[in-house]
């Protein structure tokens, strides 16, 4: 019997068969298949147990410089046959893409052990609602007054491949599984901010404990009011609050669309120092223990591990194969599909942060005033071509005399990612692993603060 993943890949090199019979010069065709099992607890109540599944086929094909798109929910030969026939009436009736060359060409895939858990596929629904219950009446005994907003627990599985006009085809298969909390607790003048822990791995040996001391340990130093200084002071931020910065500032600024348009702050430094020597900063799509990890990108070329900044040095921008084959650069293997418009656009896999050589606890004791951010709010609002940003920290603790003792309300930190790159002072040592960042706690020197009054 074929494999899931090999059916759908019959189904690419039919479209891409069929396509070129058909008049299309150039054609390529993604097709994923998923399955998603998740139960949900809301208020302390089980508020749901769904499963859903479907498949994504999308076809992309140019006639001349013309390019046509076409998506489809239905993976048979009559459906995909009727869909490229749209994109071929919708590439006749378009201009001209002067920077178009050709799609990738065939190359040799990587090695990536780990990727798809039979465990995950076998999850049952009352073993995933089971799971979150436990996760929820583990965290209510480990922290008086601690109110589960809301918490899940679940698993994806997916089957994917692709086919191409230049013969590359690629098929692949991978899993995972993950549970969260969102939590809360009242204070003598209200609510503490919400306090989100979660584990997400290609198994179900998700770790529990992990959770509820991730929420706990932050919901503690919450309950507890203090009050900051405005001014310039030492911050620590944990990679879920560093990391949404970097989101909307850095990681724009090395996309490769955005350095051949000339948005990119720093598509003219390559080789510069742009950052304190501590920082190494890498996009590995074949790191196993990031969730996006895979043997390809969505246009079918090899996943890699991509050095952005080097101790320092601004080392590498990211690349799909338009706009690497528009600058003669090789593509990085940093393509994202939007199967409903068959287009593609640029974006990270998993963003790793090398780590330092203390453990954070060491970190905090040597710090006399300064201020740890766990999570922020408004990173959205960063300028991503000048870098500028101001954001609140939420929650923000304060750090004195060594110690965490208390969260404050409405801190913000304002001023500019380059410069703060710059300002880095320490990296601990444990890597957080998030959803799209591997990464530790980062000490920045000589941030502006500003308290409330």
């Amino acid at each position: 019997m074929m494999s899931k993943e090999k059916e759908l890949l019959e189904l690419c090199k039919h479209i891409v068969k069929y396509g070129l019979d058909n008049g299309a010069d150039a054609i390529e065709a993604s097709a994923y298949d998923e399955s998603n099992l998740e139960s949900e607890v809301e208020m302390g109540q089980v508020k749901s147990v769904n499963r859903t599944t479907g498949s994504q086929i999308a076809i992309r094909l140019y006639i001349g410089k013309k390019m046509g798109c076409a998506f489809t929910n239905i993976p048979t030969n009559d459906a995909v046959e009727e869909a490229l026939k749209l994109a071929i009436d919708a590439a006749k009736a378009t201009t001209d893409d002067p920077d178009w060359k050709n799609f990738p060409e065939p190359a040799e895939y990587p090695i990536v052990e780990g990727l798809w858990n039979e465990d995950v596929v076998n999850l049952t629904s009352d073993k995933a609602i089971k799971t979150v219950v436990d996760l929820v009446g583990q965290a209510s005994a480990a922290e008086p007054g601690l109110i589960p907003a809301a918490a899940g627990n679940g698993a994806v599985y997916f089957h994917a491949a692709y086919s191409n006009s230049n013969e590359v085809a690629h098929c692949e298969k991978g899993s995972l599984a993950f549970s969260y909390l969102v939590a809360v607790a009242q204070t003598e003048t209200g609510m503490t901010p919400m306090t989100m822990g979660f584990d997400i791995k290609h198994g179900i040996d998700l770790d529990a404990n992990h959770i509820v001391n991730e929420v706990t340990k932050i919901l503690r130093l919450c309950k507890i009011p203090a009050v900051g200084k405005t001014g310039k002071f030492k911050v620590i931020m944990h990679p879920t609050a560093y990391s949404q910065l970097l989101n909307f500032t850095l990681l724009k600024s090395v996309r490769g669309d955005n350095v051949a348009r000339g948005k990119s702050k720093i598509g003219d430094k390559l080789g510069e120092k742009i950052a304190s020597e501590l920082i190494t900063i890498v996009d590995d799509g074949t790191d196993i223990r990031g969730i996006n990890a895979s043997i390809a990108d969505d246009e079918g070329v090899p996943r890699q591990r991509t050095p952005i900044i080097e101790n320092g040095i601004l080392y590498s921008f990211i690349w799909d194969n338009y706009w690497a084959r528009k600058m003669d650069v090789k593509s990085t293997g940093n393509a994202s599909r939007n199967r409903r418009q068959g287009l593609v656009e640029i974006s990270t896999t998993t963003l790793v942060v090398d780590p330092g050589e203390r453990d954070i606890d060491d970190i905090i004791s040597g710090i006399d005033y300064g201020f740890y951010i766990r999570n922020v709010q408004g990173a959205h609002s960063a300028n991503p071509e000048s870098g500028d940003f101001s954001i609140v920290g939420n929650p923000a603790i304060l750090i004195e005399d060594g110690k965490m003792v208390g969260a404050i309300d409405g801190l913000m930190i304002a001023g500019n990612i380059y410069d703060m790159l710059k300002q880095v002072e320490e990296l601990a040592k444990k890597q957080h692993i998030l959803q799209g960042v591997i990464g530790p706690e980062i000490v920045f020197n000589d941030v502006d603060v500003i308290a409330k009054e």
